[in-house]
């Protein structure tokens, strides 16, 4: 975790995520300078997401082999939250065991910005998917003043990206299977 610079030291907005190999593929949260959190896969068929960035590391795992619950879990394997999408709508709730609550969410129905939401703060961050961008798919925007206040922005941010590419996994299965 040395490699990764503290979210402390962030004085941007705006991070980019770069997209690193092909068939195991790992995604840094990146300024284009520095380095401030990683998105891997513990095994090959991407069952187990590890988030780490300076100060931690997440692992976020299905709750149940056919449910579509995703539990969050920290370094010493206590539960820390739950991702809970909801069925016929496309809000994903996060619920952390620490009483935050927010939703994830395409505000529009046919947008490129994925947004979390919460009731107390408002807009806490977006991420926009990149049209044809293999390198850098997304792009993560965010309110720095609400570093202060919610210390898991990091984990939040990391786990917006995997949510899209959760969706992108799926949408790819489905297109597969018609033809």
């Amino acid at each position: 975790m040395e490699q990764f610079r503290s979210f402390d030291q962030l004085r941007t907005n705006e991070l980019s995520v770069t997209r690193n190999g092909f068939f195991r593929p790992s995604f840094n949260l990146t300024d284009g300078q520095f380095i401030y959190g990683k998105l891997s896969y513990a095994s090959l068929w991407k069952t187990v997401t590890i988030l780490e960035t300076a100060q931690k590391t997440w692992t976020i795992k299905r709750k149940g082999v056919f449910s579509r619950t995703l539990i969050i879990t920290g370094q010493n394997e206590e539960e820390l939250g739950m991702v809970i999408p909801e069925v016929w709508s496309r809000r994903i709730k996060l619920n952390m065991n620490n009483g935050f609550d927010a939703e994830f969410l395409n505000k529009k129905l046919f947008t490129r910005t994925f947004s979390l939401v919460n009731d107390r703060y408002g807009d806490i961050l977006s991420i926009k998917t990149g049209l044809w961008s293999f390198k850098t798919p997304f792009n993560i925007t965010f309110n720095l003043d609400l570093l202060k206040n919610i210390p898991d922005l990091p984990l939040m941010a990391l786990l917006g990206v995997n949510l899209i590419l959760i969706k992108q996994a799926q949408s790819a299965a489905t297109a597969g299977v018609g033809s």
